[in-house]
């Protein structure tokens, strides 16, 4: 997308073009939603769509792009716990803010995750998360001591469970709370044995209430 993504216009209109796509792609197969049909649902013109984007596969790239990078600037946080993480700062993903965006952007997140047609946001965010996973690992595994669960095997049961999780929490019509979400799987979390599973700690479960009470 050309231009200021800081300036307020620019916002406005790519805020109004997704919204137009979340709303078409609920009703309509993706290769059924022609330009024409995104503009006039966003209330603009096809020159304005044009001075942004290169044509609709552009359009979606992008969206989903800014999308995946907005989720991840929100939700990545320095860790507060040094002590495995070799004394340095390493950025940890906190499932209170994940699940405050996604609660905030649940008509997206839920066309995109549970429309069977959508394949392809499940596997850009799964690639995602494992990248953000894999850079964590490197930060704090300690070279000489291997773990008992491969690293793969770790990435792809946590990368399932997690958006396994989100997909059904959204399909549900989400009756439980953000909050109550962040609480739960972190009670899960605790259950877990990281000492054979190292990605664990990657995950920061704090709610506000805790960070208070401390």
């Amino acid at each position: 997308m050309a231009g200021n993504k800081t300036d307020p216009r620019v916002v406005k209109t790519r805020n109004s073009l997704r919204k137009a796509l979340v709303y078409l792609m609920q009703r309509e197969k993706l290769e059924d939603i022609s330009v024409q049909k995104i503009t006039e649902t966003a209330n603009i013109t096809r020159g304005t769509f044009y001075l942004h984007y290169k044509d609709k596969k552009d359009f979606i790239k992008s969206a989903i792009n800014e999308l995946l990078d907005e989720f991840f600037d929100q939700v990545m946080v320095e860790s507060e716990d040094l002590s495995f993480t070799k004394g340095q700062p390493v950025k940890v993903f906190s499932l209170q803010k994940a699940f405050q965006y996604i609660e905030s952007e649940a008509d997206i997140f839920d066309v995109l995750l549970n429309n069977k047609r959508n394949d392809f946001f499940y596997e850009q965010l799964y690639d995602r998360l494992s990248d953000q996973l894999s850079k964590y690992y490197a930060a704090v595994a300690e070279p000489d001591k291997q773990s008992e669960v491969p690293l793969n095997l770790q990435i792809s049961f946590i990368d399932s469970a997690l958006l396994g999780l989100i997909s059904h929490w959204l399909k549900d019509g989400m009756i439980y709370t953000s909050r109550y979400m962040t609480q739960s799987v972190g009670k899960m979390l605790d259950r877990l044995d990281s000492n054979n599973v190292l990605l664990l700690n990657f995950f920061s479960h704090e709610t506000e209430s805790t960070l208070q009470d401390i």
